[in-house]
């Protein structure tokens, strides 16, 4: 093993020689983002057999190996790491945190969802991690940082300086009243998020203008991404706005980028970089003398044991808890495109997954609360995963809604209805939205070639209804004549869904801060989602079959229902 792993070393560093030159490296940067609690990361290897993935003991093994060859290391990572599975929701990210505090990280960024359990929860964690959190742009309302805003750590000669930046959408991809004072009309905190993105801008050059000459190398550590949507507040946007930055090490968008060099705005090149999500790759980036170099790897060959042990404990012990089967899917269930793994189409467009989940709200408030629901939603930031066909756990509904999120259902007037709808829409065609509305009990057309004209607010939330609409034919299934009607926007109609949209403003929805609650806190979005999976029609097998023949819903006349299809049953038409 020790001959094997040794050799594999060789050939790795013999690469990075071959493509940067003959040169000794000063300092190795690991990084990794958006990790989202995939710490039981598997992949297939060339015969399609599932194999080991990355995880947090991978990264630990690599840092300790490079360091055994006389490498200065330091290990990174650019937020999202406390959310995304049932693994981070059990107990808040306490665990998550201590696998990387076993890895030996050095520094961390916080991301959006490092958010989803509230504000009081992150200052928590802040002090349970034994690396500390850098963010320049997260503000108190008097705009003094919370956290430092940079780190500067010396190796050898070199000195470089880390800079954290958080996203903006920080606001409205959270829950935007943790930010608030408890009446929720003013916020406690900002992330220098102003509309043209200049507030931003001007909030990193500063920082840099700073460190500049402390440092020999700065490299900014951010949570901002490349989707068209998050500009104007995206990697490549502070790049070209600022000057100074060596690198920039991103997160956000889950794209794998080993290497782009953009341009800032004096001309120098800047060496951006991105690993994707969920451990799919550890970044390697090396400052030498000639300059900065970044690579991405995919596998490794070795795993620190006593690391991968306290993973492996802790989901072995979640794994007992959610892994009872409660019913068996006949259809996968998509929010990618059934093609392309890394195209999240639920962003987009409507998919059997968005509609499976709207569905259960419309479902459970209907059938089980008995409260009369009109309309069910889903965010499609909210849904988070594929689920192939098979057995279907209370996992597999946690897998897809892992953020905790409590369901609810207020009522709503016909504009306001049609406000959301045309809000949640108002990116499609230029890029991925999580605040696109996936619907039950609904349907609605978008001209794509309209360009939206919704008025948002410096923070992103909603403002005023726009004064032309790329929504239009928007009817409402009627339970009673079964058919859909055409939207009355003066009449009041019931929607159910997470209170992260309905109550707390999340993605923006700030159209339904004055609605009047029904019921709140009914319970955790993938518990009301499992309820429906039990309630299909059972197979000879005598378990629940999830296919659209089986829904309970299937009985209602012309209702739209079809999750054979992965782009769902039509209730989003796209023109």
């Amino acid at each position: 093993m020790k001959k094997r792993f040794s050799l594999f070393l060789a050939v790795l560093l013999s690469t990075c020689i071959t493509l940067w030159g003959q040169v000794q490296s000063d300092v190795t940067i690991l990084y990794t983002n958006d990790i989202h609690t995939y710490i039981t990361n598997t992949q297939k290897d060339k015969d399609g057999n599932k194999v080991p993935g990355l995880s947090y003991g991978s990264v630990a093994a690599l840092r300790d190996d490079l360091k055994a060859q006389g490498k200065q290391v330091v290990l990174i990572d650019a937020g999202d790491h406390i959310q995304g599975t049932a693994y981070g929701a059990m107990d808040s990210g306490a665990n998550i945190i201590s696998f990387m505090n076993a890895a030996k990280y050095d520094l961390a960024t916080p991301g959006n969802h490092e958010f989803d359990y509230g504000v009081d929860r992150v200052f928590e964690i802040f002090k349970e991690a034994k690396f500390p959190y850098i963010a320049c742009n997260f503000l108190k309302a008097n705009n003094k940082p919370v956290l430092n805003s940079y780190k500067i750590m010396t190796f050898g000669k070199t000195k470089v300086a880390f800079i954290g930046i958080m996203t903006p959408e920080t606001f409205t991809k959270s829950t935007p009243t943790f930010f608030m004072d408890k009446a929720h009309k003013k916020f406690l905190y900002n992330f220098a998020s102003g509309n043209n993105g200049k507030e931003l801008y001007e909030t990193v050059q500063k920082t840099i203008d700073e460190v500049s000459k402390k440092a020999d190398y700065i490299v900014a550590v951010g949570h901002l991404g490349d989707d068209p949507s998050s500009a104007p507040w995206r990697s490549v946007d502070v790049i070209a706005n600022t000057h100074g930055l060596s690198a920039f090490i991103d997160g956000h968008s889950h794209s794998t980028n080993a290497q782009q060099l953009v341009k800032d705005a004096k001309g120098n090149q800047v060496v951006l970089s991105q690993t994707g999500c969920y451990f799919g790759a550890i970044g390697i980036m090396t400052i030498s003398e000639k300059g900065i170099k970044s690579e991405l790897i995919t596998s490794y060959e070795r795993s620190d044991e006593k690391v991968d042990s306290l993973v492996k404990n802790w989901a072995n012990e979640i794994d007992q808890h959610l892994n009872q089967e409660i019913a068996v899917s006949d259809v996968s269930f998509y929010i990618n495109d059934s093609s392309d793994s890394k195209k999240r189409l639920v962003r987009r467009q409507e998919t059997n997954n968005g509609d499976f989940i709207a569905d259960a709200a419309y479902f459970y408030f209907n059938e089980v609360e008995k409260l009369d629901c009109d309309v069910g939603i889903a965010n499609s930031g909210g849904i988070r995963a594929d689920l192939p066909a098979g057995s279907y756990s209370y996992n597999s509904a946690k897998t897809v809604q892992p953020f905790g999120n409590v369901v609810c259902i207020v009522e709503v007037t016909g504009q306001e209805l049609l406000d959301a709808l045309e809000f949640g829409a108002r990116k499609i065609g230029v890029g991925d939205n999580g605040g696109l509305l996936q619907v039950a009990g609904i349907k609605y057309t978008v001209n794509s070639a309209i360009p939206s004209e919704v008025e948002t607010s410096a923070e992103g939330f909603w403002v005023k209804s726009p004064a032309n609409y790329r929504v239009t034919n928007v009817q409402v299934y009627n339970r009673q004549k079964q058919i859909y009607e055409p939207l009355d926007l003066t009449k009041s109609y019931r929607v159910g869904g997470v209170n992260y949209i309905l109550r707390n403003m999340g993605d923006g929805f700030a159209m339904f801060k004055n609605s009047k609650l029904i019921k709140d806190y009914v319970a955790e979005d993938y518990l009301i989602t499992s309820t429906y999976a039990k309630s299909f029609a059972k197979g000879t097998d005598a378990k629940p079959h999830l296919s659209t023949k089986n829904s309970p819903l299937s009985s209602l006349k012309n209702y739209l229902i079809d999750y054979e299809n992965p782009n769902g049953a039509g209730r989003l038409i796209i023109e």
